[in-house]
C-alpha cells in the first residue's frame, strides 16, 4: 500500500521538483455548494476573485482544492486565503495534489477531508518551508508556520511534525493522505527530494496519523 502511494505522488513530485509546477493561474468553478480551486496563485487578483465568488454564491459551503500547486503571492497572501476560509466557516476538501501554499490554505477549513469524487490514494496535502531565490530557507518564518499549523489544526499538530515539514529540503515535502479512506497504516510520507522518489527519496512515517495531528477532521 505504501508503494502505491509513492507511485501516486510521482507525477506531482516530478512536476513540482525545482519549483516546476504548472505555469497556470488559479482557476475557479462553482458547482452548487462546492467551489473548486486549481492551478496556482500569483497575486491579489485570485484572492479577490475567491472573495467575490463566495459573496455572490451564498450556497457555497466547501472549497475543493484540486491539483493546486501553491504559487507566488507571498506568505501574507497565502495566509489571507487560510484566514478567509476559516472566518467564513467554510469546509475544505482535497482532490489530487494540494501542495505548498495550498496545504496552508486547506487548513483554514472548519472541516477538512477528501472530496467525494476524489481518489483517496492519489489525493494528499503536502507542506514544506518557505524558500527564496538561491534555495535559501527563510528560517525566521518557521515559528509563524508552526504556530499557524497548530492553531488551524485546533492544537492537534505537534510542533515537531510542523517543524519537520518546514525544514524539509527545497524539493522535499511532508505529504498527508487520508489513511482512513485510502486504507493501510501509513498516512504520512516524507519526501526529502521529490526528484528521487524512485531511489529512496520518500519514506513512510508509521507513528504519525494524519487525522490525529489534525490535517483531516472527517
Amino acid at each position: 500500500m505504501f508503494k502505491r502511494r509513492i507511485a501516486a505522488l510521482s507525477a506531482a513530485l516530478i512536476m513540482l521538483a525545482g519549483l516546476a509546477a504548472p505555469a497556470t493561474a488559479a482557476d475557479f468553478k462553482v458547482d452548487g455548494e462546492r467551489l473548486t480551486m486549481s492551478g496556482q496563485i500569483y497575486g491579489r487578483h485570485e484572492f479577490e476573485t475567491l472573495s467575490k465568488l463566495i459573496r455572490d454564491n451564498p450556497a457555497v459551503k466547501i472549497i475543493v482544492m484540486k491539483n493546486f500547486y501553491g504559487g507566488r503571492a507571498g506568505t501574507a497572501g497565502f495566509f489571507n486565503f487560510t484566514k478567509f476560509i476559516r472566518d467564513n466557516k467554510l469546509a475544505t476538501e482535497v482532490d489530487g495534489a494540494c501542495v505548498s501554499a495550498c496545504a496552508i490554505a486547506f487548513m483554514g477549513g472548519v472541516k477538512r477531508g477528501i472530496s467525494p469524487k476524489a481518489d483517496p490514494k492519489k489525493s494528499f496535502v503536502a507542506f514544506h518551508g518557505l524558500y527564496i531565490r538561491g534555495g535559501k530557507l527563510v528560517e525566521e518564518y518557521e515559528p509563524t508556520f508552526v504556530a499557524a499549523l497548530q492553531r488551524y489544526s485546533g492544537g492537534r499538530m505537534p510542533a515537531n511534525v510542523a517543524k519537520l515539514a518546514y525544514t524539509m529540503p527545497k524539493d522535499g515535502f511532508v505529504a498527508f493522505f487520508d489513511g482512513r479512506k485510502a486504507g493501510g497504516k501509513v498516512s504520512v510520507i516524507v519526501c526529502k527530494d521529490g526528484r528521487k522518489f524512485n531511489s529512496g527519496g520518500c519514506t513512510g512515517v508509521s507513528d504519525v496519523d494524519s487525522h490525529k495531528v489534525g490535517v483531516y477532521t472527517h
